[in-house]
């Protein structure tokens, strides 16, 4: 009789154990980031440099609450910009799932990366920049793979052995330091300027055609919508498109050069400028004297 009760609790047992199981797995690993909503879902993805992965996102992705930059997948907690061994620069992005999905995104996060250099993104080259999609749940893994599917068939000349985007459960997410959020906002000057010497825009274009690159960068663009002003949510229902959650509207000119160049360039007129005081006060008075001691001879 006990051996039969035993046997009919097992199964409740094991039930719970799991359970409890995976919540501790789920906390160890939960990213350092909250959302501002329960209601809201997140992605995330490796697309380079995670200030333009935020642009990206934030200015043309439907339903986008938030994207932040982040690092994930290396060997250390709480990494820095200075100090992140294994890590790749990543963007979370918070999302409302009535207002979007998964699946649009992932396609927004696609038209911005280079899917044949698995050795970094555009100017940038290392295990800091290199292009990944990833996944938390088994139904978000079978989206990446249909999105996938599609891409090729709307390219049927690729390959999908030159495609370097490896589709990766997804580790936990570590926020960047604070300078490097909405970088494209604060320093517009500085990361325009980035952005064109990286040639990002260029390569893009070049990859997935002027026509693509227009429609995933272009405020006033529906093409991906079949023409509408629509899109199609988490639960299947075609909905009004909501962008740009910010309303920055104007890109902005790039600066003729970044700070940090204009920082070096001054230090160093500042040191050529002391050199000829330095001199000036130094070396030209002693020289006057020797040759006033000459004449008198």
């Amino acid at each position: 009789m006990m051996t039969n009760l035993r046997r009919q609790r097992l199964p409740g047992v094991t039930l719970i154990s799991s359970l409890l199981f995976l919540l501790i797995v789920r906390s160890i690993n939960a990213d350092n980031y909250v959302l501002t909503s329960a209601d809201h879902k997140s992605l995330m993805v490796g697309m380079g440099c995670f200030w333009c992965g935020e642009e990206a996102f934030e200015r043309y992705a439907p339903g986008v609450i938030e994207a932040v930059s982040g690092y994930a997948g290396g060997d250390n907690d709480n990494p820095t910009y200075g100090y992140h061994p294994g890590h790749n620069e990543v963007v979370l992005v918070e999302y409302d799932p009535n207002k979007t999905s998964y699946e649009v995104l992932l396609e927004y996060a696609w038209k911005n990366l280079d899917p044949f250099n698995g050795r970094g993104q555009f100017c940038d080259r290392g295990t800091s920049y290199l292009p990944q999609v990833f996944y938390s749940t088994l139904e978000e893994k079978l989206i990446g793979e249909r999105v996938l599917k599609k891409i090729l068939e709307d390219y049927p000349m690729w390959n999908i052995d030159d495609l370097m985007v490896p589709i990766l459960d997804r580790p936990k997410f570590w926020i960047a330091e604070e300078y490097h959020q909405n970088y494209y906002i604060k320093n517009p000057g500085n990361y325009l300027y980035y952005k064109n010497v990286c040639g990002r825009k260029n390569r893009l274009i070049e990859v997935w055609g002027e026509d693509v690159y227009k429609c995933y960068h272009d405020a006033e663009s529906a093409c991906t919508l079949g023409g509408k002003n629509t899109v199609t949510n988490t639960f299947g229902d075609e909905v009004q498109t909501e962008i740009n959650r910010k309303g920055i509207n104007k890109e902005g000119k790039a600066a003729f050069l970044q700070y940090k160049y204009i920082v070096i360039i001054s230090v160093i007129g500042a040191i050529f400028v002391f050199g000829i005081v330095v001199y000036s006060f130094v070396f030209k008075p002693a020289k006057k004297k020797k040759r006033t001691h000459g004449k008198g001879k």
